[in-house]
Order: structure tokens, then sequence, then C-alpha cells
């Protein structure tokens, strides 16, 4: 055991030897020993006569150096004060920024909801002009029956507007439906999807004529049916389907809609087209009420629905 001991000691001892033997021949203590020579020559140099011309050299490189290292001093002083903010102004700025985006978003809102009203009655104007005796009043959708499967609304225009029972109500696109209940302020809509209303209509390409009114099967996918139509009709999909106009009830030419099929009826050997809106009828906006238009008032009792109470 005190061999084993002793031999530790002497592998030690030869292990620092030979570290120090590395030491004294690296770079690092070479350096070391350059700047020792050095600044002991400055110093022995400094008591010499005439040997101030070294500290005038050391002046003469410190000096630009340390200029440059004041005025960056200055420099930083003055301007990162500047730069730094408290959090409250911070919190400030982000709160003015979320309320300018507030109001742009607005501004753009308003602005895609304007461009849409132009259009709308542009395209209406456009039909208007065609039918110069029609009259009409401008309505918003105020309210929607969830009870109603077939989509009715309320309108913001009453009997004080000069709206009637049975105006049609329309955009830009086709025909809606009908004014059923008037009030003084507001009105209810009966939709053309629904199995209570009932119009005259033709194919504008073929002539094959029929009536317009829904089915419950097809009225929550925006969809009615052109009924009665002649087994020999040359009804194909994509045809325009309008309003003949005969009876009264609405202008002539108004579109219904499309065709997407023909169809067999379930209960006879009839045929009917399917008919889809120009317009979703579950997410419209803005209509106009057709207050009088030429041929108005002739109505043909076989086609309006019997009286149904409608609260």
């Amino acid at each position: 055991m005190v061999r084993f001991l002793w031999f530790k000691r002497d592998f030690c001892k030869g292990a620092v030897a030979v570290d120090f033997k590395r030491f004294f021949k690296s770079n690092g203590f070479k350096l070391f020993g350059a700047c020792c020579f050095i600044a002991a020559g400055i110093s022995i140099l400094s008591f010499v006569p005439g040997a101030n011309f070294i500290s005038e050299v050391v002046d003469y490189i410190v000096t630009p150096m340390q200029m440059v290292l004041n005025n960056f001093s200055d420099v930083a002083t003055s301007v990162l004060p500047k730069a730094q903010k408290s959090a409250d102004e911070y919190e400030k700025e982000i709160k003015d920024l979320k309320t300018e985006l507030v109001r742009m978003r607005t501004i753009l809102t308003d602005y895609y909801e304007v461009k849409r009203e132009n259009a709308q009655y542009l395209k209406f104007y456009g039909f208007k002009k065609q039918n110069k005796s029609l009259k009409f009043k401008t309505a918003e959708i105020i309210a929607r029956d969830p009870n109603d499967l077939f989509y009715g609304f309320t309108l913001d225009k009453g009997s004080s507007d000069g709206i009637c029972e049975n105006d049609p109500v329309i955009t830009e696109n086709g025909l809606l439906g009908r004014v059923s209940v008037v009030k003084k302020h507001s009105c209810r809509v009966k939709t053309i999807l629904s199995p209570e209303y009932k119009m005259g209509a033709i194919d504008s390409v073929t002539g094959d004529s029929g009536v317009v009114t829904g089915k419950k099967s097809l009225a929550d996918g925006n969809k009615t049916a052109l009924m009665y139509i002649s087994a020999q009709n040359k009804i194909k999909s994509g045809d325009i389907i309008v309003t003949t106009g005969l009876g009264g009830i609405c202008p002539k030419g108004l579109p219904l809609g499309s065709v997407v099929e023909i169809k067999n009826d379930d209960y006879d050997s009839s045929f009917y087209a399917v008919i889809e809106p120009f317009d979703d009828i579950k997410s419209i906006i803005d209509v106009f009420i057709l207050t009088d238009f030429s041929g108005k008032g002739d109505i043909a009792a076989e086609l309006l629905p019997s009286k149904v109470s409608d609260r």
C-alpha cells in the first residue's frame, strides 16, 4: 500500500513537470515575456534624459482613439434616451393603431356595401328603362321567421309607404315573391319557394308555359317548380323561366330562375321543371317592391292562393 502511494506521488510529479515544460514553450508564455520586456524597457527609458519622445508617441497613438471613444459615448448618450420608450407609450401606440385599423375596416366595409348597392341599382334601372311604367320602393329585410319552411321575411316598408297586398318583390336579378301582409310600417313577403305562391310563367327559349309554385321537397335547396307543363315540352336544363304578365299580378318578363332538370310528378303522370332562382332567397338583404306597373290590377283569381292567416 505504501509503495502504491509513493508511485502515485511520483507519477503526479512527472505529470506536473511535463505541464510546466509545455507552458514555458507555448506562444502565450513567449508573448507574455515580450510584453514584460517592453514594459520594463519603457520604464527604464522614462528615466533617461530626452526619452520624452516615447510618451509623446504613446500620446500620439492613444489620443485619437480616446477622442473617437469619447465621441461615440456622447452620441450614444444623446440617442439612446430618445430611442427608449416606456411600456405605457408603446401600449398607447398599439391602442391607437388598433383604433385606426377598426376605422379603416369600417370604411372598407362601407365602400363594398355602397359598391354592391350601386351595382344592384344599375342593373335594376336597366330593367326599369325597358319598363318605363314601373314604380317601386326600395326596402330592407328586417326580420325572418325561423318557423317558415319557405323562408318568408319582413320588410321595413308598409302602407304608409304606399305598399299594397300582392305587390311583387324583386331584386335586380328577378322575382322573389309577393307582399302577403301589410302593416303601417312593415310588410311580410311570401316567397316563390312556397306552395302558396302561384305565378304564370313561360320558358323564354321554347315558349313552354306552366305555373311556378313551391314544393316542400325543393325549398331547402333554394329551388321552386314550373308545374303543369306538357309531356311534349321542349324545356332543357339552363333555360330561363320568366313571368307571363297575365292576370296583372306581375310585370311580363321578370326572371324567375333557370331550369335545373325535368321530373315526373309523384302523384300523377304530369311533368314539372325544377327551377333555381337567381338569388339565394335565404341570404338576400335589399329588395325592390313594385308598387305600380303596366297592367297591374287585372288579377286572375285562379292564380291567387286562398286567404291564409299570416301572423
